[in-house]
C-alpha cells in the first residue's frame, strides 16, 4: 500500500507532463531484476551479426497491474558471395511509453572485412519511409563488428503525410553498435540517437505543436573465466516531449544514467551453487512545464543485489534478494516532496536451455510491502 500511494503522489504531482518511470519508486528495481542475466546479454550481443537470426522477447509485470515488454530481433542473410541483407526490429514498451523501429542494411562487400550499403525504413504509413547509408567493419566470424548507419527519417514527411503537418528540417537518425573480444575479455556497444523532431499543426482545432526526440547510449564490458564472471554496464538515455493543445504548452525533457557492477563467483566448497553479487546507482532528472507551472523531479538510486545460482544440466536456478532506496525529490508543480522509501523483492527463476534457445521465468515478493512482487518470461533465441 505504502508503494502504491507513493506512486500516486509522484504521478499527481506532474499532472500531464508525468516523468513515468522516472518517478516511480519501484520501476528501475523490477527493470533491474528482470534484467537478463549478463551471460544471456553477452549472447544476444555476440549474436547480432554472428547468428543468422537473433531474438530477445521479455514480458514482466509492473505497478497498476501494467507490464513492460521488450521485443527485439535480427536477421542477417547472405543474398550472394559479396552481398548481405541485415535487419533490425525493435519493439519495446514500458510506463515512459513504446520505442517501436525496424530498419534494414543491404550490404556490398567492397573489401576484406569492409562492408558498404544502403539503408531503408519500411513504412506502416507512406510517412514513415526513411532512407540512408551504412558501414559495417566486420571479422571473419563477425564476433567483432562495427556497424554505423544514419537514416534520414520520414524525409517526405511535409509531401505525404495526411495530418496537416509540417517541419522545418528533417530528422537524422544515427546508431553505431559494436564489439571486441580478445579471449575472455570483451566489450558491447551502441549509440542510437536522433536529431529534434518539430511538427507544426497550423490548420488543426486541437493539437498544434509535437515534438520529441530520443538519444540512448549503452556499454557492456565483460570478463567471462571458468570460475569467475565480471560485468560492468552504462547507460545513458535522455529524451524530450513537448506539445501544444488548446494553446496549452507542456513539455518534459529527462536525463537517466545507470551503472551495473556484477560478479559470479566460483561454487561455494563442494557445492554447486555460485555466489552472485551486484551494484547498481542511478541518476536520473526530469524537467517539465505544463500549463506554465514548472516542475524538477531528481532521483538518485543506489541498489544491491545478493543471489546464487546452480547449473543443473540444462537448467539455471537462481534465488536471490535485490534491494534499492530512491531518493526522490521534486520542486514546483503544484507540490514540492522529498522521499526515499526503502524497496525490495526476493525472486527465484529457471533458465532452460535448449541449444541455443534460452528460456527463463522469474517469480518475486516484495518483502518490504509484503505482497506479489511481480513475474517476468523472457526468450532468447538464436538460430
Amino acid at each position: 500500500m505504502r508503494a502504491v500511494l507513493l506512486c500516486a503522489l509522484v504521478a499527481g504531482a506532474a499532472r500531464a507532463a508525468s516523468p513515468g518511470a522516472l518517478g516511480d519508486p519501484m520501476f528501475y528495481l523490477h527493470d533491474d531484476t528482470y534484467q537478463l542475466a549478463p551471460r544471456r546479454l553477452s549472447q544476444w550481443e555476440t549474436g547480432q551479426l554472428a547468428q543468422r537470426g537473433n531474438a530477445w522477447i521479455d514480458l514482466g509485470s509492473v505497478e497498476g497491474g501494467g507490464y513492460d515488454a521488450i521485443e527485439r530481433g535480427v536477421l542477417n542473410l547472405d543474398l550472394a558471395s559479396r552481398l548481405s541483407f541485415h535487419a533490425e526490429l525493435r519493439n519495446d514498451l514500458d510506463p515512459g511509453g513504446r520505442v517501436t523501429r525496424a530498419v534494414a542494411d543491404l550490404l556490398v562487400n567492397a573489401a576484406p572485412g569492409l562492408w558498404l550499403g544502403a539503408s531503408g525504413v519500411p513504412a506502416a504509413r507512406k510517412q514513415d519511409y526513411g532512407v540512408g547509408g551504412s558501414v559495417l567493419f566486420a571479422s571473419a566470424s563477425r564476433r567483432r563488428y562495427l556497424l554505423a548507419r544514419v537514416v534520414a527519417d520520414q524525409f517526405l514527411y511535409n509531401r505525404t503525410n495526411l495530418d496537416g503537418g509540417t517541419r522545418a528540417s528533417p530528422v537524422l537518425h544515427a546508431q553505431i553498435q559494436g564489439r571486441w573480444e580478445e579471449g575472455a575479455w570483451s566489450l558491447a556497444g551502441s549509440l542510437d540517437a536522433a536529431t529534434e523532431s518539430e511538427t507544426s499543426f497550423p490548420a488543426a482545432p486541437l493539437v498544434t505543436f509535437e515534438a520529441d526526440s530520443r538519444r540512448e547510449l549503452s556499454l557492456h564490458g565483460r570478463y567471462a573465466g571458468s570460475a569467475l564472471e565480471l560485468d560492468a554496464r552504462i547507460e545513458l538515455l535522455r529524451t524530450r516531449a513537448a506539445r501544444t493543445e488548446l494553446g496549452v504548452s507542456s513539455a518534459l525533457r529527462q536525463t537517466v544514467a545507470t551503472l551495473r557492477l556484477d560478479a559470479l563467483l566460483a561454487p561455494v566448497g563442494g557445492t554447486r551453487w555460485r555466489p552472485r553479487f551486484g551494484l547498481r546507482g542511478l541518476a536520473g532528472e526530469a524537467v517539465g512545464d505544463d500549463a506554465g507551472a514548472s516542475f524538477r523531479l531528481t532521483r538518485r538510486e543506489p541498489g544491491a543485489r545478493i543471489a546464487a545460482q546452480r547449473e543443473d544440466g540444462a537448467a539455471l536456478w537462481e534465488l536471490g534478494y535485490a534491494l534499492a532506496v530512491p531518493v526522490l525529490r521534486q520542486t514546483g508543480g503544484g507540490t514540492a516532496f522529498d522521499i526515499a522509501p526503502y524497496q525490495d523483492k526476493l525472486y527465484g527463476s529457471c533458465d532452460f536451455t535448449f541449444g541455443l534457445i534460452s528460456l527463463r521465468a522469474l517469480l518475486s515478493w516484495e518483502v518490504r510491502n509484503a505482497r506479489f512482487g511481480g513475474a517476468n518470461v523472457n526468450a532468447l533465441l538464436q538460430f
